[in-house]
């Protein structure tokens, strides 16, 4: 059982119990929480927000489709990610499970944990390799794999019987990090396995598709078991009543954000299309993101001369098998084309 692999302190935790835990729903006289009486903003930010952000995610069950009981919101999903390393790895002892290259947070959270990182390669093409996870997991049997789909920062998705296979192998937590999903649309989420099998969690986030960023929102979809042990150890009020109003108003704009998604994807095949044309340019790998990873010449001189220019991208060169390797994320029609004039100078200057 997963259970099973949650550190045995995390399940007997007596966790911290709020003023807003112990009271919910609405009263005239609220004398509980030792806050402020006077709302100077008029907008109830005296009062603490909801700590389980129950208006959010039963919108988010509406509109995204993720049960509302399987849900719990972090500060971004770099918190969730701390969260259940957390729980599930004891420091000093146990490990997690990366590929890399992918997302540079789960190392990070991990090692300020103290727990060490297992990192398996992926195949030439930037594909999962599958044989050498699954001999990782024999070998150092981590309390979490990570899997990023679609992967930051190769642009890459998975296919899903891949991700199945690993985790129904793994007997631990499996993390299936869908950060950029929302930019794929024939995307399939590893959400449509998680009535089969319980060691599956999706994270997803506000920052990137609901263009909230700054407000720091993220999401985790798991089974009862986790989101009752992540409900223990997180903060009280970890989400502010800002960030829940600014998610609210998000999913109540959905065919705003839909008609962005498709300036996006037109302006990433303009790009990819653009960019293939640069003799510097050896390769533009696939995305289902909202960015494109290059090949080039010289990444470290790319990187410095569009900088030099105003245009900041970055530079993922000292990932494994990324050697001369640029990120750059699809921006504006006018920002795409400051990009491309600029690239167009290089190449003059070069000739010339």
């Amino acid at each position: 059982m997963l259970k099973d692999f949650i550190r045995p302190h995390i399940l007997t935790l007596e966790s911290y119990t709020s003023a807003r835990d112990e009271f919910s729903g609405s009263a005239d006289v609220y004398l509980d929480a030792n806050e402020n009486w006077m709302d100077f903003s008029q907008e109830g930010k005296n009062r603490y927000p909801d700590p389980h952000c129950t208006l959010l995610r039963r919108e988010i069950e509406r509109v995204m489709g993720f049960r509302m009981e399987n849900t719990v919101i972090g500060n971004g999903s770099d918190e969730l990610i701390d969260m259940l390393i957390r729980i599930f790895a004891v420091p000093g002892k146990d490990s997690v499970l990366i590929e890399r290259p992918t997302y540079g947070e789960y190392k990070v959270f991990a090692e300020i944990n103290d727990v060490s990182v297992i990192n398996v390669p992926l195949t030439e093409d930037l594909d999962l390799d599958v044989v050498a996870i699954k001999k990782a997991i024999d070998e150092h049997s981590p309390k979490i794999v990570f899997i990023c789909s679609p992967n930051n920062p190769t642009g890459r998705s998975y296919d899903a019987e891949k991700i199945r296979e690993i985790a129904s192998y793994n007997p631990s937590l499996t993390v299936i990090d869908e950060a950029y999903a929302d930019f794929d649309p024939s995307f399939v989420s590893a959400y449509t396995l998680f009535s089969e099998n319980e060691r599956i969690a999706v994270l997803r986030t506000f920052s990137k598709y609901w263009a909230l960023a700054s407000s720091r929102l993220g999401i985790l979809i798991a089974s009862d078991t986790v989101i009752r042990a992540v409900n223990k150890i997180k903060a009280p009020y970890n989400v502010s009543l800002s960030a829940q109003r600014d998610g609210l108003k998000a999913l109540g704009e959905i065919g705003e954000r839909k008609e962005v998604l498709e300036k996006i994807l037109s302006e990433k095949k303009r790009l990819t299309e653009s960019l293939s044309r640069f003799p510097f340019v050896r390769k533009v790998y696939p995305s289902d993101a909202n960015f494109i990873l290059i090949k080039v010449d010289d990444a470290d001189g790319l990187y410095r001369y569009l900088m030099e220019k105003g245009i900041i991208i970055r530079n993922r060169s000292r990932e494994p098998l990324l050697e001369n390797s640029l990120r750059i994320t699809i921006g504006s029609r006018e920002e795409n084309d400051r990009l491309l004039e600029a690239l167009c100078e290089r190449e003059e200057s070069t000739v010339s």
